[in-house]
């Protein structure tokens, strides 16, 4: 076995340990948003996709209570390299996703 293939499996195991179904994934992508991403499937793990909701929050906001927690949008493809990318104004504001 190379290299190269060795690295591949390794790297979709992992995938697959952290894409579980059914699993929420948060992540701060600005000083005071952060996004949450339930996870819907993972059969395309190992092509760089999942089927998940997004959930976009600013908590500053929301732990004041200006405004209420957001619910989970639509299911949608995600690629695993862009499911962290920031379109809003920087230091928060309003998405453009």
């Amino acid at each position: 076995m190379s290299i190269r293939k060795l690295w591949n499996r390794l790297r979709d195991w992992n995938r697959r340990r952290i894409f579980r179904e059914g699993r929420v994934l948060s992540r701060f992508i600005a000083c005071d948003v952060r996004r949450d991403i339930l996870v819907v499937s993972s059969l395309r793990v190992h092509e760089g996709l999942i089927t998940g909701r997004i959930r976009t929050s600013n908590v500053l906001y929301a732990s004041k209570g200006l405004v209420p927690e957001p619910k989970f949008g639509p299911e949608e493809e995600i690629k695993l390299q862009e499911m962290w990318r920031w379109t809003g104004k920087h230091l928060g504001g309003q998405e453009g996703r």
